[in-house]
């Protein structure tokens, strides 16, 4: 783990902990002035510092040199992932890419979700959403190490579909809604298997859903076979059906732990 990559861990800690960015900033880079953007920025790794910005930690100073090679000790093998792990889905970008799948899978086993039948609300909350925006099918799919799962499924889609082509792995990774007005239009999935064979997915509109400690787990979603738009007010509505899932789920969760 890098310098930086060790600071911005601290400061996620400290924020996340409810210490005030105003008094935490200034402790590790010197006085500077800083927006809500840039905290927000640095903390999720997309931006950086300059070199003369970074050789400071918690009023010590420079930072000391490190041997060749070398992060931060307290950071290496296991011991020191657990604890990055520790902050959840909010320290994704300190792990490494396998590791984070490592917790986002632990967590998606944690609800329980792939395993039983079928649940009466998360079933109502797919057909209203097929209803009301009219579109093919709808659906309330869970991302699992190779494969999606529909949980519930309204309309001609594969209840298994290999994780690689599912639309909704997209939308879990992002980490936010994902609306693809017309799928044909779209390099990221104009050769998709899903968009130029069955079920021929046009438009695509999906929120995540997250199990424990905030790992995206899937997605409450809705397809179409003709591209279409989706309104600020559309988005709205999607968002409200997704945090009705969203509120069963952690309720679930709550009850088994």
């Amino acid at each position: 783990m890098s310098d930086d990559s060790e600071r911005r861990l601290k400061l996620a800690a400290m924020v996340v902990a409810g210490l005030d960015p105003a008094h935490v900033w200034p402790t590790y880079f010197g006085g500077r002035p800083f927006s809500d953007f840039e905290l927000h920025a640095y903390l999720h790794g997309a931006l950086s510092l300059p070199e003369f910005e970074r050789g400071y930690s918690a009023g010590s100073g420079p930072a000391a040199a490190q041997p060749p090679g070398e992060g931060p000790r307290h950071g290496r093998g296991r011991a020191g992932e657990d604890a990055l792990a520790g902050l959840g889905a909010a320290g994704r970008f300190l792990l490494t890419p396998e590791r984070a799948e490592e917790e986002r899978l632990q967590s998606l086993r944690e609800t329980d979700l792939l395993h039983g039948g079928t649940v009466e609300i998360f079933d109502q909350v797919v057909e209203t959403a097929k209803d009301y925006f009219g579109v093919g099918a709808a659906s309330l799919s869970l991302i699992a190490e190779n494969t999606q799962f529909l949980k519930s499924v309204v309309g001609p889609l594969r209840e298994e579909t290999p994780r690689e082509v599912a639309l909704c792995t997209h939308t879990v990774r992002l980490n936010t809604m994902l609306i693809i007005n017309d799928t044909l239009t779209d390099d990221r999935f104009a050769t998709n298997p899903l968009v130029i064979g069955e079920p021929f997915i046009r438009f695509y509109a999906g929120y995540p859903l997250h199990g424990p400690r905030g790992w995206n787990i899937g997605t409450l979603c809705v397809i179409d076979q003709r591209p279409r738009a989706f309104s600020a007010s559309d988005q709205q509505v999607l968002r409200t059906l997704a945090t009705i899932v969203q509120n069963n789920i952690n309720a679930r969760t709550d009850a088994a732990g």
